[in-house]
């Protein structure tokens, strides 16, 4: 099992790289907005390391099976990409190309209900969408409050920087249940992108409920 792969890019494709190790190259998928990404801020000879998940393309007990690496930033992503292809129907290629956006707004979107920002997503559409409500909803408030271009490096069961701040003022000193302060903070950060502290998201909170 490959997990992760540390070395020299060596060509950018459509939808992977080339990465040379000590005179191997590995082909590695990635996620269409890292693709894109990588585009922008790396160029060959660079080095690059990436978290890798394994797969066989075609399942087991089929004709035709192709070893496949896909590459992610951080282990998050790459967590967060195993749970999504938990969906019914929605495979590895698939899912690589509807990721265009962030992790954390993808899974943002999903906790919020958002059914429409999730449908745009590339190859997803309106029945998919709610496929993935159905069965994902609930289960990624971890990515959905991880720091953008950053690993997690707390237990999951923690919240992040000023996002854990407000969730002991909701719940410890405003006497709101747990599971309905975190609704407000997804709801307060998806409507306000640019909240940095406990104070301003607090504030937004409060507008939102008026």
């Amino acid at each position: 099992m490959i997990t992760k792969i540390v070395g020299k890019l060596e060509s950018i494709k459509d939808e992977y790289i080339i990465v040379g190790v000590n005179g191997l190259y590995y082909q590695v998928l990635l996620p269409s907005g890292l693709v894109q990404k990588l585009r922008l801020s790396k160029d060959v000879g660079d080095e690059i390391s990436l978290y890798t998940l394994y797969y066989i393309e075609g399942g087991f007990g089929m004709g035709n099976q192709f070893p496949r690496l896909i590459g992610f930033l951080n282990e998050l992503d790459r967590e967060f990409f195993e749970k999504f292809i938990t969906v019914k129907g929605l495979g590895e290629k698939k899912a690589l190309k509807s990721l265009t956006m962030p992790v954390k707004n993808i899974a943002a979107a999903i906790e919020l209900g958002n059914t429409k920002e999730i449908s745009s997503l590339p190859g997803i559409g309106p029945r998919m969408a709610e496929k993935i409500m159905a069965e994902l909803k609930g289960k990624l408030s971890v990515y959905a409050l991880m720091k953008e271009g950053e690993p997690l490096t707390v237990k999951h069961e923690k919240l992040l920087d000023f996002k854990d701040e407000t969730l002991e003022i909701l719940t410890e000193q405003l006497g709101y249940k747990k599971k309905e302060a975190q609704e407000m903070i997804y709801t307060a950060l998806f409507k306000n992108k640019n909240i940095k502290s406990a104070e301003e998201l607090v504030k937004e909170i409060y507008s939102l409920k008026k």
